[in-house]
């Protein structure tokens, strides 16, 4: 199979061209005014709110693509089988209650909510607060959940207004497209800001390994089968995320014949998009799925199967995550 390119809004993002040299003197600007911003907060001229319990800021510097959210997601398992009660703190991206707080439990979904928060939800099952104010999300989320003792703030590296014990950076080199910050390339900030964060976790390297878990079906969670019953199958594939190709050539890899069809990050799915997909089966990521189940119930599509990503953190990563927690932790 032959991947497709990323489905990206600005193609000169990921070279040197033309277009970004045009651009290039508004890219040093941006930076600038990255730096500025961050120097106001560290002087305590722009006021940081501080909660009072650990918080643990998960971000990354590009636009996309790094897979921070699976991080999340391992991240805050791993928390609660060491025995903490996290909770997390989500923007709510693309939804229709970013500029609401909104506070979700017990593994509950919402679809105003978008696809990153519920899909959170569904995986962590801990308390989630929604919403583009970080600060006043946590504060609902302590106030409703007060046993909660960590939050893990979900793409929330840029919200200097709220405290952070801990910095996290996903970083994946993909994603660094032409390596110049906005609008001449994909970065929100210089490659030098990856040096000040606690830790950075290279999803191209050893810091974590992944895989494709057991896959169930959308309308019917209880009906699960091994990928390797897809094995040799033709299959559509479908996937709205930061690179879809990475998800393709993970199932080409497992044996599977797959037609792909990819969409920019966080694709408001229409009905539309699923015609003639239905002559074969139609393999999803977790984070589309939550935006399609509707969509296919009204279709009546049966052999709709998400294909969930598993990740593991890495017994160094996990004895770095120890030693940071031990040291800004209670």
């Amino acid at each position: 199979m032959t991947s497709p390119a990323p489905v990206r809004p600005a193609a000169w993002l990921w070279s040197i061209n033309p277009v970004s040299l045009l651009l290039w003197p508004l890219s040093l600007l941006f930076c600038l005014l990255v730096r500025v911003r961050k120097q106001l907060y560290r002087r305590d001229i722009l006021k940081s709110a501080t909660l009072p319990v650990t918080v643990l800021v998960v971000g990354n510097i590009s636009l996309g693509g790094n897979g921070k959210t699976p991080v999340v997601v391992a991240l805050v398992k791993w928390l609660q089988q060491q025995g903490f009660h996290p909770g997390i703190l989500s923007r709510g991206y693309k939804s229709d209650i970013e500029q609401e707080i909104t506070v979700l439990a017990d593994a509950a979904t919402l679809d105003r909510a978008g696809d990153e928060a519920n899909m959170l939800s569904e995986l962590c099952g801990c308390p989630l607060a929604i919403g583009a104010d970080r600060v006043r999300g946590g504060e609902a989320l302590l106030e409703q959940y007060p046993k909660t003792d960590i939050l893990v703030a979900d793409d929330g590296l840029q919200h200097y207004a709220l405290a952070r014990d801990i910095e996290i950076i996903v970083q994946r080199h993909l994603a660094n497209g032409n390596g110049w910050c906005l609008p001449a390339g994909p970065l929100r900030e210089p490659l030098s800001r990856l040096q000040s964060a606690d830790l950075v976790i290279d999803r191209d390297g050893d810091d974590v390994q992944e895989s494709l878990g057991q896959c169930f079906n959308l309308l019917q969670p209880d009906q699960r089968r091994d990928l390797t019953q897809f094995a040799g199958q033709d299959v559509h594939a479908l996937a709205g995320i930061g690179f879809p190709h990475l998800f393709f050539e993970a199932l080409s890899a497992a044996g599977l014949k797959v037609q792909p069809h990819p969409f920019a990050d966080h694709h408001p799915f229409k009905a539309n998009d699923l015609k003639g997909l239905q002559d074969q089966p139609l393999l999803v990521t977790h984070k589309d799925a939550v935006k399609l189940r509707s969509i296919a119930a009204s279709l009546q599509m049966q052999n709709i199967w998400v294909v969930p990503l598993e990740l593991t953190l890495s017994d160094e990563l996990q004895s770095r995550l120890t030693t940071l927690l031990e040291t800004h932790h209670g």
